[in-house]
């Protein structure tokens, strides 16, 4: 995938770094209003999109949901089901 998706909260957001090739959303949007967003940013740069999706300049699906970094525990529980 070409583009990322970054969530910035602040008041001044530029949606689209070149640089990066990154498209920047307001922290907080609803996972429709987020795909929206992209989705507009995307069709702004000439790049059609389909119905019910972000698609990149690849044509793979950009992931518009935010990244929970993987968390590793030493815990073991016991007595589980």
């Amino acid at each position: 995938m070409c583009v990322t998706v970054r969530f910035e909260s602040g008041t001044r957001i530029e949606p689209w770094d070149p640089t990066e090739r990154t498209i920047t959303v307001p922290a907080g949007l609803s996972p429709l209003l987020t795909v929206t967003a992209v989705r507009a940013v995307l069709a702004e740069l000439c790049i059609s999109q389909p119905p019910f999706e972000a698609l990149c300049f690849c044509g793979e699906t950009i992931e518009t949901l935010p990244r929970v970094p993987e968390q590793r525990s030493t815990q073991v529980v016991s007595n589980a089901p």
